[in-house]
């Protein structure tokens, strides 16, 4: 089998995309971590989250947070 010039092109193309789409940030780099305080810490399962980040809570989430209820996809873990 003999590959063209155009198939070769086509080739490198989808892997630049492939490892540019690789590269790009997840929701995890460009969103706040979890603090590392006692209360943070004693959080089990992502429900607990919403003991203190509801809209009649102690730190209520802005107005502009997607309602989602799995708060540590977005919200990574401080390390150490």
């Amino acid at each position: 089998m003999t590959f063209r010039k155009v198939d070769i092109i086509f080739v490198v193309l989808a892997l630049l995309v492939v490892g540019g789409v690789a590269l790009l940030p997840s929701p995890r780099d460009r969103n706040p971590k979890v603090p590392a305080n006692s209360a943070h810490q004693a959080v089990t399962m992502e429900k607990d989250c919403l003991a203190c980040h509801v809209p009649t809570g102690a730190r209520p989430l802005p107005v502009q947070h997607p309602k989602r209820q799995d708060c540590l996809h977005c919200h990574a873990r401080v390390q150490g």
